[in-house]
């Protein structure tokens, strides 16, 4: 009789096997012939759902068939050791679908004894793991984005928000999900122009990932700096569905580098820049003049006669007159003139306009200057004026506008004077 049959004589083989086909985990049984390779004789359903083979394609068929690259020979090999000396076996491996596809399978593996105790088969009572590994899996990474100290937010293509974590919400100052539906424009400042934000999209899409500082804005209005890392989340058949954002809040970073800044770069007293933001402004305005021909002029300020003023009224009115000055000129130019206290009663300007556009605003200097009250002292002061030319440097720059600042104060004061191709052109205020 054969083994098949043997085991079909089992008491009670129908109600068993009817238990079978209602588990809710794989079941298969294999005969027990070593010699010829033992093979499957009986399957559940779910074993074939999960496998993707239907039963008469798997039995008859060596359980080798689901096995493949990554499965574990070690632990195979000892199974079938044990399953010879009669044992039962607990084990864990990889085993592959008839697609292809891997899944990690836990057996529970016992022999089948007939009245003589002769092993006759083996029944192998088994457990899917993926989904339970993928479960606890994404459960676990889910607790590390919620509770991650980065803020993390993940918008649509079309950049409505579908999650955003806790201390995302914890330093915006939103509750949970209540920025969900929204779009990220709510957290926009507008602070920075829109050429930054196409710049960003256009990075985006060609590189799949953006990095930058933003100026973002919370729930009650106030801005903090977002250093942000954007990266486009793709589906497995790589198609972009979301963008996730993980950041930080460098706003106390980005206020100690301002602070650094003001410390090196910004005059204590009148709160304008100084001579050390002078040399590295001129060398930077001298590289764009050499890249971009961007042209640019020099300007020297000298108050006249500050020390009989100060040596009068003392260095208290000294120093209101200096930051008086300093505020007085600092109003009266362009945001985007850069001006400097190079030292004592001396000053300099920078400024993006060919020499003629540049006389005039120091004419206009000069002549609010002479009409301003400093406290009941009227002051006047003398301009040097000169630009910056292909033949020059740094040195010979700043050595011909000293030169008109010096003939303007020795030609009477209250002057604008200009060397042009070492030529001084007077500009007298009658």
């Amino acid at each position: 009789m054969s083994q098949c049959n043997k085991l079909l004589e089992l008491s009670n083989i129908n109600s068993l096997l009817n238990a079978f086909e209602n588990s809710i985990e794989p079941i298969a049984i294999t005969d027990a012939n070593w010699d010829n390779g033992i093979k499957f004789i009986y399957v559940n359903s779910i074993f074939c759902l999960e496998t993707g083979y239907l039963q008469e394609e798997l039995i008859g068929q060596n359980p080798k068939i689901l096995q493949g690259e990554e499965s574990n020979y070690k632990i195979l090999n000892e199974l079938k050791r044990e399953l010879i000396d009669g044992n039962d076996f607990i084990g864990q491996s990889v085993n592959y679908r008839k697609d292809g596809s891997s899944y990690n399978v836990k057996w529970s593996i016992s022999p089948l004894k007939d009245k003589n105790n002769n092993t006759i088969a083996y029944i192998s009572f088994q457990k899917i793991i993926d989904q339970k590994i993928k479960f606890e899996n994404e459960k676990l990474l889910s607790s590390i984005v919620e509770n991650s100290n980065n803020l993390i937010l993940v918008t649509d293509l079309n950049g409505v928000i579908v999650y955003t974590n806790k201390t995302f919400n914890t330093t915006l100052g939103y509750g949970k999900d209540e920025l969900t539906g929204k779009h990220s424009r709510i957290l926009k400042s507008d602070m920075q122009d829109d050429e930054f934000y196409k710049t960003m999209w256009r990075t985006l899409l060609k590189n799949g990932s953006f990095s930058g500082v933003f100026e973002s804005k919370k729930k009650d209005g106030t801005f903090f700096y977002d250093k942000k890392h954007i990266t486009t989340i793709k589906d497995d058949n790589g198609s972009s569905i979301y963008y996730v954002s993980i950041s930080q809040d460098i706003s106390k970073q980005k206020k100690y580098e301002e602070d650094l800044k003001k410390e090196i770069y910004i005059d204590p007293l009148t709160n304008i820049f100084n001579r050390r933001k002078f040399d590295k402004t001129i060398d930077e305005k001298i590289e764009g003049y050499r890249l971009n021909q961007e042209i640019f002029s020099l300007v020297l300020i000298d108050i006249d006669h500050f020390k009989v003023i100060n040596d009068k009224h003392g260095h208290e009115k000294g120093d209101f007159i200096l930051k008086e000055f300093a505020r007085l000129i600092r109003e009266n130019i362009r945001d985007n003139d850069q001006f400097f206290r190079w030292g004592g009663e001396e000053f300099a300007l920078i400024i993006d306009k060919n020499i003629d556009e540049t006389i005039d605003i120091c004419e206009k200097l000069k002549s609010i200057i002479k009409q301003h009250d400093f406290q009941s002292i009227k002051l006047t002061a003398s301009f040097g004026v000169s630009y910056f030319k292909h033949s020059d440097n740094k040195k010979s720059l700043f050595a011909k506008t000293d030169k008109a600042l010096y003939k303007a104060k020795h030609s009477g004061r209250d002057k604008v004077e200009a060397l042009v191709d070492e030529k001084l052109l007077l500009f007298i205020e009658k």
